[in-house]
């Protein structure tokens, strides 16, 4: 007889090391609490976010409003004394924008605080599982599924607004005035193009989005099925979800690179315009409208500001999908952790049973053939 072959490592069946659980424990608890805190901080950013876009907007709309004002575009557009191109624009075009752009945020900060709870309630669950903290899990996860839902539809629907978006606004704008709609090019080759244009660059990030958030669904359903006593393994669930996650941390990464880089030459930019102003005719109209030297500095360097706080916000966002990877492998490690057993058959891979060794027991002679 020869003994078993040793078990491999990595064996599912294999003992858990218990430093290894231990470790698996105290990063659930880290990440976990900094999840938690980084989300309600999102939720205040969003918050400030739509209130400095709503005052850029208007700042925006008001610059814009003089700009379209200048002589020489009422000749370019050839629009009657005393109408500019503003007028073009319907009265409910920026209100409508500005009340979708709060109702986004508004969504998006809900989200993230009930985001924050599934979070505690996952953490809880995995480390002190208990009755209450079971049944606490049980209505997060009920409450984050239809947002983990919403999340996957929502660059759909933004897509789908924007196909109809578009020709609607072009055709305001050629039934107020034709002349107009033909001095800026738009014909419905035009219009077909932006379309296709809209669906090429929104497809994958549909695509995507629908993918990542399926994965992060299914691991939810995992640990929520353990909570309720099944006996299906996380880990093999979980591992999309870190391989997804590792792919929007490195997008983020590339992206708030580019931010903060975005946002050196926006402070060039206001000494390039005075020497345009200085030097070229045309420019020193812009002063007429309040586009002074000091004034594109300002709104220059206030832009370069914004940059910069979407990179921090980027930066915030890299971190919390570095933390959400980790989180997931430490809750698929805790819950999947093997039962204890005892030491000969956790340690002892030669060991075999009395009743299969051949070896024990009485010998019997057997008498030779003659």
């Amino acid at each position: 007889m020869t003994a078993p072959a040793p078990v491999p490592q990595g064996f599912p069946d294999a003992p858990l090391p218990a430093q290894l659980l231990q470790d698996a424990r105290t990063g659930l608890e880290r990440r976990a609490s900094r999840l938690m805190t980084a989300l309600g901080l999102l939720a205040v950013l969003s918050g400030l976010g739509v209130l400095a876009l709503v005052l850029l907007v208007n700042l925006g709309w008001q610059a814009f409003q003089r700009f379209v004002a200048l002589p020489d575009l009422q000749a370019q557009f050839n629009l009657p004394a005393g109408q500019t191109v503003a007028d073009l624009i319907p009265g409910w075009a920026l209100p409508t924008l500005l009340a979708l752009s709060v109702m986004g945020t508004a969504i998006q900060m809900w989200a993230s605080l009930r985001a924050r709870a599934a979070i505690g309630a996952v953490r809880d669950q995995t480390l002190n599982p208990s009755a209450d903290h079971a049944e606490a899990l049980i209505g997060a996860a009920r409450t984050v599924r239809p947002w983990i839902t919403l999340g996957q539809w929502t660059p759909i629907i933004w897509t789908v607004f924007s196909l109809a978006w578009l020709p609607i606004t072009f055709a305001v704008i050629g039934r107020i005035d034709p002349e107009v709609q033909g001095a800026v090019g738009i014909d419905a080759f035009s219009i077909a193009f932006a379309l296709v244009s809209i669906v090429i660059q929104s497809l994958p990030g549909i695509i995507l989005t629908w993918l990542i958030l399926a994965a992060v669904r299914r691991w939810l359903d995992a640990v929520l099925a353990r909570a309720q006593g099944g006996t299906a393994p996380v880990t093999p669930v979980s591992r999309p979800v870190e391989g997804w996650l590792l792919f929007v941390l490195i997008v983020l990464i590339v992206s708030t690179v580019s931010l903060v880089i975005s946002a050196v030459p926006m402070l060039v930019l206001p000494a390039l315009f005075s020497t345009l102003a200085a030097s070229e005719p045309e420019f020193s109209d812009l002063a007429s409208v309040g586009l002074t030297p000091a004034n594109l500095q300002m709104f220059f360097s206030v832009l370069a500001g914004l940059l910069v706080f979407s990179g921090l916000v980027y930066g915030l966002l890299t971190a919390m999908m570095a933390w959400s990877r980790g989180l997931a492998a430490n809750v698929a490690t805790i819950l999947d952790a093997p039962l204890p057993r005892p030491p000969a058959a956790m340690n002892d891979w030669t060991a075999v049973p009395d009743t299969q060794d051949l070896w024990k027991g009485p010998v019997t002679v057997v008498p030779p053939r003659n």
